[in-house]
């Protein structure tokens, strides 16, 4: 809406583009309302009166595990890993997180100091005004998913999944949550994205960043396609059904994939993690994934993968790489959907870039992400200003590429589904695969440490069926690469991820 009322009526762009977002922030606002009111069922809880996370929705009961992070500490109750005594170089988003709260103390006040952010900082630049007005339609768009999914599990998925016995410590929350303890709920999730935001605004308002492709392309990108909307939002309310039914039961025989163990997929591999339908392994699992996340994250995963953007940004300038990339070779490994990758290609758009993900499914995925970008960019900016790309399925733990291939090496997401073995085993290979003087890139996650005011219920993501995230969150992975002869190069924080980064040493 904005960016087609500032083209028609350019003379009057700042206050139509005001109007406009103020009309998105009314309709989020009721919205708000509203799900509070006929749901109660809250994603998290939140303290009223100091505004950080208290009530979990899922178990605070440790998991059995045989899992052992480096330097054999407990997978729950050991030591946090400490980053800082390595010696990144710590953006300031890492002070900001650790000592992030919400800045009201009451959801509503939350969800108007969040509009009012928005509105002043897209004021008076139109970057902003399609920035801004781009997220919070998509944060608007995710929340009414999640609320959808409940209900649609409500209706048709809730009687026919009895709730499992709880386990020792678990609390059932669904539904048992007071009004004013929902409102402060979605009111503290919205700031938190809305700092997301600011953050990733920040560093493309500095020209560190460029603003995301699909910004740019406007009405021509999917996301605005009412058609691809509703296939959306169909695939996520059938999803989210299968997904709470599986959480409810917490059947063992709702556990697991249509494969069987083989060479290719590793046993760890096989599993339906999040409960999703079919895990990695199936084409309605990637079509539904990025939708399904981002309602998780209610639209800031895009800002969070693209912290890999901030240490690539000064390694490259540090090292007198072109601009646009000509003659730098990247690799992405688990790439996913391929969203991040498009990304990584819009900043650099000549490197020559090749990812790998484990999933058919989720490369055909990646595939499409890099044909529409090239669409965009090369209608933008003419043909032959894009590099090459080129997509293999191979298992992280032996990519296929030569040792020293690689200027830069990028994986996203990926170390919290694996036991620590595997977690050892994917560094060596990135830190085999990339150049003398090449760097790696690494976002997952936070762990315990990076926001204090998370620890006590961090651990409790194990519970959507992530088996292998309680000795992620305590595995000091800053340290398995400095084993591996790595140096730590940068870290940064937004929101519930990190990135740490690390230079191969000069032969």
């Amino acid at each position: 809406w904005t960016v087609n009322i500032i083209k028609f009526f350019p003379k009057y762009k700042n206050r139509s583009a005001v109007l406009v977002m103020r009309l998105q922030l009314q309709l989020l606002l009721a919205f708000a309302l509203l799900s509070v009111h006929s749901l109660k069922v809250p994603i998290l809880t939140v303290h009223s009166s100091t505004a950080r996370l208290r009530a979990p929705l899922f178990s605070t009961a440790p998991l059995t595990t045989s899992e052992s992070p480096i330097g054999g500490e407990s997978p729950i109750g050991g030591m946090s890993p400490d980053d800082s005594s390595y010696g990144f170089v710590e953006g300031p988003s890492v002070k900001y997180w650790l000592e992030y709260t919400a800045p009201r103390s009451r959801g509503l006040d939350n969800l108007r100091e969040a509009a009012s952010t928005a509105i002043a900082k897209a004021r008076g630049d139109r970057r902003g005004v399609n920035y801004w007005s781009y997220h919070l339609a998509r944060s608007t768009f995710f929340a009414s998913q999640a609320v959808t999914g409940v209900l649609a599990f409500r209706a048709f998925g809730s009687d026919n999944s009895p709730p499992a016995k709880n386990l020792p410590g678990e609390t059932n929350t669904l539904g048992s949550q007071s009004t004013s303890e929902l409102v402060d709920t979605l009111g503290y999730l919205f700031a938190e994205a809305i700092a997301t935001y600011s953050q990733d605004w920040e560093a493309v308002s500095a020209n560190k960043l460029k603003l995301p492709w699909d910004m740019r392309e406007g009405a021509r990108n999917r996301q605005a396609n009412p058609l691809y909307v509703m296939d959306q939002g169909r695939r996520f309310i059938s999803e989210s059904v299968a997904i709470l039914s599986r959480r409810t039961r917490r059947d063992p025989n709702d556990i697991g994939v249509w494969a069987d163990k083989s060479s290719l997929y590793p046993d760890y591999y096989l599993n339906n993690f999040h409960f999703q339908s079919d895990g990695w392994l199936s084409s309605d699992s990637a079509k539904v994934y990025e939708t399904s996340t981002e309602t998780l994250f209610l639209g800031r995963q895009d800002a969070m993968q693209r912290l890999a953007l901030y240490s690539i940004a000064s390694w490259v300038a540090s090292r007198g790489v072109a601009a646009d990339g000509e003659g730098l070779s990247v690799a992405e490994v688990a790439c996913g959907t391929g969203r991040l990758n498009a990304f990584l290609r819009d900043n650099y758009p000549r490197c020559a870039m090749s990812a790998t993900d484990l999933s058919p499914f989720y490369l055909e995925e990646a595939r499409g992400h890099a044909s529409r970008w090239e669409s965009f960019y090369t209608r933008e900016n003419g043909p032959g200003t894009v590099g090459s790309v080129s997509f293999a399925q191979a298992n992280a733990e032996a990519l296929p590429y030569e040792t020293g291939s690689q200027d830069i090496v990028v994986c996203v997401y990926l170390y919290h589904e694996l036991p620590h073995e595997a977690r050892v085993n994917v560094s060596k290979e990135l830190c085999r695969v990339v150049k003398p003087g090449g760097l790696v890139v690494w976002v997952d996650s936070v762990q315990t440490g990076d926001r204090p005011s998370l620890d006590g219920t961090l651990g409790n993501f194990q519970y959507l069926n992530e088996p292998h995230y309680p000795t992620y969150i305590k595995e000091d992975i800053a340290g398995i690469f400095t084993k591996e002869g790595m140096l730590p190069h940068e870290k940064h924080v937004a929101s519930t991820s990190k990135c740490l980064s690390f230079v191969k040493p000069e032969a």
